[in-house]
């Protein structure tokens, strides 16, 4: 099941991994991916964000690194996001 979370509550409560911060990885994914985040921020402003956020049940992120760097970015304030584990995969 797909529910909306607010990007605040997001980074505040899930980490990236690796013991890094998200500070530290928005900068790392900006430049090291200035193009698929250029791209992935051009769908976003078009379309929205298609595909949610997966978080983990042990409290990182465990895919959309990139959609949370644009939505950050782009001052979305609430982001799609699923469970993993949730049974509609």
């Amino acid at each position: 099941m797909t529910d909306t979370m607010p990007l605040a509550d997001l980074l505040r409560e899930y980490t990236p991994g690796d013991g890094h911060s998200w500070a530290d990885e928005m900068k790392w994914l900006k430049t090291h991916n200035p193009i698929q985040l250029r791209l992935l921020t051009m769908s976003i402003e078009k379309t929205g964000i298609r595909e949610p956020i997966l978080l983990g049940d042990d409290g990182r992120v465990w895919d959309g690194h990139h959609r949370i760097t644009v939505a950050d970015h782009l001052g979305i304030e609430h982001v799609p996001v699923k469970h993993a584990g949730s049974d509609d995969e």
